[in-house]
C-alpha cells in the first residue's frame, strides 16, 4: 500500500502510528477482534469466532480478546 501512496514503508508506518496511535499490526488485531465480537453477538461460539477471524489457536484468541476488552469471550456471551 505504501508504494501506491508513493511513500516508503517506514514513512507509511510512522504516519499510520501518528494518525491512529497504533502500529498497523496492532490496528489489524483490534479490527479482527471487533469482527469477532460481531460474530459472538450473532450467536457464534468462541471457537467459531476465533476461526472466522483467522486465529488457528483458540487460546491465543482468548488471550488477545481479554487483553483488548478486559474480559473473556465467554463472559461476553453470558452477559
Amino acid at each position: 500500500m505504501s508504494a501506491e501512496a508513493a511513500l516508503t514503508e517506514r514513512t507509511a508506518a510512522r504516519l499510520f502510528v501518528k494518525e491512529t496511535g497504533l502500529t498497523f499490526g496492532r490496528w489489524r488485531q483490534h479490527l479482527k477482534l471487533q469482527v469477532a465480537l460481531e460474530h459472538l453477538s450473532d450467536g457464534s461460539s468462541v471457537t467459531e469466532a476465533a476461526f472466522a477471524v483467522g486465529y488457528s489457536d483458540v487460546s491465543s484468541f482468548i488471550a488477545a480478546f481479554r487483553q483488548l476488552f478486559g474480559t473473556t469471550p465467554s463472559r461476553i456471551l453470558s452477559g
